[in-house]
């Protein structure tokens, strides 16, 4: 596979980035992706494969704990390693800024993201039943060190 890009997102990523968001489950629209990118304390990032972006990851960073709201790569593209790459070099950006700890809700029905997950270094901290609306999920929470 040809090297990875991982990159902030820029606002002229906007809609490559939306057109990947919109083939997850409960998809944020371009309209909070655009208002995430305009928040101080978040901090998105964008894989280039090939020249275009094959994924995006958004995140919150507050005092020492960051958040990581999504992470979507094109379907197409997915289970080639583009995701790990994304979330390593993300989190170590964040670390770098001072984040300790990295928390995350996933579905309990996505084994393949989980799987990702505790690959990273990711365990099991807790559950929120009925956290997910389209389709109806619990969410495990996860906790990583960084």
């Amino acid at each position: 596979m040809q090297e990875i890009i991982i990159r902030t997102m820029q606002s002229t990523d906007l809609a490559e980035c939306a057109a990947i968001e919109q083939t997850a489950l409960d998809a944020w629209s371009m309209e909070q992706i655009a208002d995430e990118l305009a928040f101080e304390a978040a901090r998105l990032y964008v894989a280039e494969w090939q020249g275009k972006i094959a994924g995006f990851a958004a995140f919150q960073l507050a005092a020492d704990e960051t958040t990581l709201n999504t992470v979507t790569v094109a379907p197409a593209l997915r289970g080639q390693g583009i995701g790990k790459a994304l979330l390593e070099d993300a989190l170590s950006q964040l670390k770098k800024e001072g984040a300790v700890s990295c928390f995350l809700e996933v579905r309990v029905q996505n084994e393949t993201a989980r799987r990702l997950y505790r690959s990273l270094g990711f365990e099991e901290a807790g559950m929120r039943k009925g956290f997910y609306k389209n389709p109806p999920d619990d969410a495990l929470v996860m906790v990583k060190s960084l």
